[in-house]
């Protein structure tokens, strides 16, 4: 149905196709008159006709019709079509959808004796990542993934932040890579009436493009994920953490209870 109204549509615009302006048509079936002032890369620049606003819309999210009239409009205009301009230092540019997927797997081993009251566990991550673009490498990406632990005294207070990685992120189309986190050593005692220690409490996974723009973000808990900002603010590691992420600069790491 919203095909025989895309096609009636261009039949009924088609004589305007001449003209200055014309009847844009988005594949939601909404209508645009505007006339093109200018392309770039994947956008087109508009200039609707009720009142002269400028409007930067995504080729692709016009019928084909439209499409096709503005590649003929490009050829027509080669000085007003130009390639997208590179970000500016420090900005970044318009994020384009990606498909990275990424498989999580812990590792965990244990370290002491299981009928001991202190038990020591050695953690890993391994973030198996895959490009499952059809064409497009990913080239000049960057990750980030944090280890997190917690207090066994205080389950519920702050956060120990206890790595903070970065690594380069450069994978082929229909391709994969994994990368593994160093191993973390927590210690803990198992005595419920004088809990002390540091135990595991996730990770956080972030990798972004070479522009900087988002293009995934992994976290368990999935809460963790919400403070993207807070987390690429951390400098310096191991350091403690309210569960907003926020530095307590005046908390010590309980170092005596972690090892690399």
């Amino acid at each position: 149905m919203r095909s025989f109204r895309l096609i009636f549509l261009s039949f009924l615009i088609a004589p305007m196709a001449l003209a200055d302006t014309r009847i844009f048509v988005s594949l939601a079936g909404t209508l645009l008159e505007a006339e093109i002032t200018a392309v770039s890369g994947d956008n087109v620049t508009l200039k609707r006709s009720s009142d002269q606003q400028t409007l930067v819309v995504k080729i692709k999210t016009l019928c084909k019709e439209d499409g096709a009239y503005i590649a003929n409009w490009q050829e027509q205009h080669p000085d007003q079509t130009t390639a997208p301009a590179p970000a500016a230092l420090g900005t970044s540019a318009p994020a384009q959808k990606y498909r990275l997927v990424c498989q999580t797997l812990p590792a965990k081993s244990n370290r002491g004796p299981a009928d001991s009251d202190t038990r020591v566990f050695e953690y890993t991550y391994n973030f198996n990542l895959s490009n499952q673009e059809v064409k497009r490498d990913l080239q000049n990406a960057r990750g980030l993934a944090l280890t997190l632990g917690k207090s066994v005294a205080e389950p519920n207070g702050d956060l120990i932040v206890l790595q903070k990685e970065e690594f380069d992120v450069n994978i082929r189309s229909q391709s994969k890579m994994v990368y593994s986190t160093q191993p973390v050593r927590l210690t803990y005692s198992q005595d419920p009436s004088s809990p002390s220690g540091v135990k595991n409490y996730g990770y956080v996974l972030i990798i972004r493009d070479a522009a900087g723009n988002m293009l995934l973000v992994e976290a368990s808990p999935d809460a963790s994920s919400r403070f993207i900002k807070e987390i690429l603010a951390i400098t310096q590691v191991p350091c403690v953490v309210d569960r907003d992420f926020k530095p307590r600069s005046k908390t010590e790491v309980p170092m005596s209870y972690i090892s690399f």
